[in-house]
């Protein structure tokens, strides 16, 4: 199970943050600058509260005790607990995010369904990966193959086609992308301004929870 590494490497996992700030900066600004949080708002995921602190996120859910313990410090409220079955109410948030949590988890299209079982009719989905089919994920899944990474071991890193395709089946539209890290993981990390679309190495989907009406119609992101 994933989320055990990050019980007991979870100070290690939060100082990557610091030991690569100017991608964290980069990857933060996308989701300040397209994807704002309307409230109430859950990250699925949260782990040390990296994102959910500065975006404003109102609750976060995470299996990890000691990751957990951190994000409340950042001041995120945090619940203990798996995405495949979350302790909330039907129909309760308004925005969801699931950041670099998907290659994570054991049962992604479930954790999907109650996702979407969490949100209110249209309310707003965030799901940003590293895809397999960009060049820091093959990067990172060399270094799942080779065994470098302590973290990347238990990840199982998904095309951009292949996200959008479980999102489709969990009821949701896809109505934009985004994306930065847009050099190689050879190059010296930059500063970078956001852009729209997903040709980079980190890319977010905001995808709304559709009705039954609506759910036929797929914007073109979906048909790729």
């Amino acid at each position: 199970m994933s989320y055990v590494v990050f019980e007991e490497k979870a100070l290690e996992y939060d100082a990557w943050f610091d030991e690569n700030r100017v991608i964290y900066e980069s990857e933060l600004k996308l989701l300040k600058k397209f994807f704002p949080c309307r409230k109430p708002c859950l990250e699925v995921g949260v782990g040390t509260g990296r994102f959910a602190a500065p975006l404003g996120v109102d609750v976060g859910l995470d299996p990890s005790f000691a990751a957990l313990s951190i994000a409340v410090k950042r001041g995120v409220m945090g619940v203990l607990g798996f995405g495949e079955e979350m302790p909330f109410r039907d129909r309760y948030f308004s925005t969801a995010y699931l950041i670099v949590t998907l290659c994570f988890l054991e049962d992604p299209e479930r954790v999907l369904a109650e996702v979407s079982r969490v949100l209110e009719d249209h309310g707003k989905l965030v799901a940003c990966i590293i895809p397999l089919d960009s060049p820091w994920g093959r990067f990172y899944a060399e270094k799942k193959e080779k065994g470098v990474s302590e973290f990347y071991k238990y990840a199982t890193f998904y095309t951009r086609s292949q996200v959008k395709q479980m999102l489709r089946r969990a009821g949701f539209k896809i109505t934009r992308a985004g994306c930065t890290l847009r050099y190689p993981p050879t190059s010296k990390p930059i500063p970078e301004e956001p852009v729209e679309g997903e040709e980079g190495s980190f890319v977010c989907y905001e995808a709304v929870k559709a009705s039954t009406q609506d759910s036929q119609t797929q914007l073109s992101l979906d048909s790729h």
